[in-house]
């Protein structure tokens, strides 16, 4: 099954304003999603229908994510085949992480977690601002990505253990940094 990415984030909010700069200029009527279709096109060999960028940049409802080969696509006209940093580098993968890693997440409303690496796919809250999880919490997760919900396994805390525990369900991650 293919990615999907909230067409909310901040991470396609990134995008679009990458791909408005290259563009030259804020795509707001059909004639402007043609062209860009032809652009993208013509610059990276991949399809894109206007449609599709129509209902990303919000001029058609009903499209509340955003499959990762439409952003990638989006990502190589922005950045004209130099390597992309939007999405990429705003994902955290354990099995790319040494132990002691630290990560600080943020979602809304207000909260934030830093979080440190044991191995294994496990991570440590160290800190915690306004969210249930709190320091000393340990749970499972192989992957860490901004604009996307944060699904963990296996939360241990002083009250128990709880499986499937959703973080940023509403709009993802708002903030994925590395400490």
């Amino acid at each position: 099954m293919e990615t999907s990415y909230p067409s909310n984030s901040i991470a396609i909010s990134q995008l679009k304003k990458a791909v408005e700069v290259r563009f030259g200029h804020v795509p707001a009527t059909p004639s402007d999603f043609g062209e860009l279709s032809i652009v993208i096109l013509k610059t990276t060999g991949e399809r894109l229908s206007p449609d599709t960028l129509s209902r990303i940049w919000g001029y058609k409802k009903g499209y509340s994510s955003v499959r990762q080969s439409t952003v990638r696509a989006l990502e190589q006209y922005a950045k004209a085949n130099e390597e992309s940093d939007f999405i990429h580098t705003t994902a955290i993968h354990a099995d790319e992480c040494q132990k002691g890693a630290r990560v600080r997440i943020a979602w809304l409303p207000n909260r934030v977690c830093v979080l440190s690496y044991t191995g294994d796919y496990r991570w440590r809250v160290e800190e915690s601002i306004n969210s249930k999880l709190k320091a000393g919490n340990t749970f499972y997760c192989r992957t860490i990505a901004q604009g996307e919900e944060l699904i963990v396994d296996h939360v241990e805390t002083e009250n128990g253990i709880y499986e499937g525990f959703r973080i940023g369900n509403k709009n993802g991650l708002t903030m994925v940094e590395k400490l």
